[in-house]
């Protein structure tokens, strides 16, 4: 025992308190995470078994997880926590503005973004030593549910009972499944070429219940396992890669295998500053819009490039109430064309302001904080070309809570430095500082 604890018993008990506290939030902050990224497949087994639900059971259950995130948040809040709690305030007061502009209010559109900031702060209320094994159970059971239904369709269609499920609580009718003869989601068992055609599953979905927002975890597993990479031991290693590419092969994501093999590359850029991401959605849009004048010959179909010429004619017949997101009526005849969608439910002004924040903002402390940076910040263009599913809290909770941990985290291993540098100079070199990016 040290001298300065037996003179200050106190210390030891403050200590105590505030690591039990500390393991208190981040067990309740993990919770909160896995029922966002799984609370669909529980409604969908309590409708099948238990009782019908309709939308306003999803809409209360998305209130209770917002609530609960809500709570912690105040819970254990921190000034740290300022830009993003400034943002949210943003992102109602915009979607106060808009609807007022369009005379009618969306909720949809404030609680489609709203998570950015919710989640961000909750992932900062996360405070241990590694996100590893929240992360690794819940990646766990997404694949253990994938799995079995690659193993028994029959018994996984029977437990969760998806299409009862969507009619009863979105707006799907039976004629919207069009195979009869399934009970999966409607893009699950579609007809044409398929992009992993060596293999005969139907697209898996896993808790998802719909094969898209599995691929767009897969991207974002992936955006983890390249940040993380240096951190992790070689058979979760080899445990990560097999099931993330299983898992990728099996929902059969066309945007999900582009994305992770541009992630992969940018992973390179670990010890290059976050910030510069700010240009990946500007850059990748002229990028389309050169490629669709260039390459394409105006047709629409249903794959990548026909998706990337819809977005781009529908980006170029914005008009200026559309960009001032007085035009938001239309936002969901455009949900394929994510970008489009995002101006006109946020108004490009939000648009900006929401990229900007998370760009500027960004973890950029540590290299895998910069590499996580980068491969979300490429993900969501590539997204927002083809669909508007990066706003979909199944995936969007697990992507901003893990930006806003390594937020945390790098603004205490900050301050740690700058107070251990102050103590011992020699063992903090200068060119740390240059290696970060600064």
């Amino acid at each position: 025992m040290t001298y300065s604890s037996v003179c200050h018993p106190s210390r030891l008990v403050r200590a105590t308190v505030r690591r039990k506290a500390l393991n208190m939030s981040s067990a309740l902050a993990a919770s909160v995470l896995v029922c966002a990224v799984c609370f669909n497949a529980i409604l969908s087994i309590v409708n099948g078994h238990v009782v019908a639900l309709a939308r306003v059971h999803v809409v209360l259950a998305e209130v209770t997880i917002y609530a609960g995130a809500i709570a912690i948040i105040v819970s254990y809040a921190d000034r740290k926590m300022w830009p993003w709690l400034l943002l949210a305030l943003f992102i109602v007061s915009t979607g106060l503005l808009i609807s007022a502009g369009n005379g009618a209010f969306n909720a949809k559109y404030v609680r489609d973004v709203l998570v950015i900031p919710i989640f961000i702060m909750l992932g900062m209320t996360y405070q241990g030593n590694s996100f590893a094994l929240p992360f690794l159970t819940l990646h766990t059971i997404i694949v253990t549910v994938a799995v079995f239904e690659v193993v028994s369709p029959y018994a996984y269609a029977e437990l969760f009972k998806i299409l009862s499920y969507y009619i009863n609580t979105r707006d799907f009718s039976a004629q919207s499944f069009w195979n009869t003869g399934s009970t999966l989601f409607v893009s699950a068992t579609r007809p044409g070429t398929r992009f992993f055609s060596f293999v005969e599953w139907h697209r898996v979905s896993s808790v998802f219940l719909e094969p898209v927002s599995l691929g767009n975890y897969c991207a974002i597993a992936a955006a983890l396992i390249v940040a993380s990479w240096y951190e992790m031991n070689i058979l979760v290693k080899l445990y990560l890669i097999g099931s993330t590419f299983f898992l990728l092969v099996a929902c059969d994501g066309r945007l999900a295998a582009i994305s992770i093999l541009v992630i992969v590359l940018v992973g390179v850029l670990r010890n290059v500053t976050g910030r510069w991401s700010v240009s990946y959605l500007p850059v990748i849009l002229f990028l389309a819009a050169g490629y669709v004048w260039t390459f394409s010959n105006g047709q629409v179909s249903d794959n990548f490039s026909g998706r990337i010429t819809s977005t781009i004619d529908a980006l170029s017949q914005l008009d200026v109430l559309g960009l001032m997101g007085l035009n938001a009526a239309t936002a969901e005849s455009v949900a394929d064309n994510g970008i489009v969608y995002f101006i006109l439910s946020q108004s490009l002004i939000g648009v900006v302001v929401i990229w900007l924040a998370i760009c500027l903002f960004a973890p950029n402390w540590t290299a895998a904080s910069r590499s996580y940076v980068h491969g979300i910040m490429i993900f969501i263009p590539l997204n927002l070309l083809v669909s508007y599913s990066f706003f979909s809290i199944k995936i969007a909770s697990l992507m901003w809570f893990v930006y806003g941990y390594r937020y945390m985290k790098d603004l205490v291993d900050e301050t740690r430095y700058a107070r251990d540098r102050v103590v011992d100079p020699a063992m903090y070199p200068a060119a740390h500082d240059r290696v970060v990016g600064l």
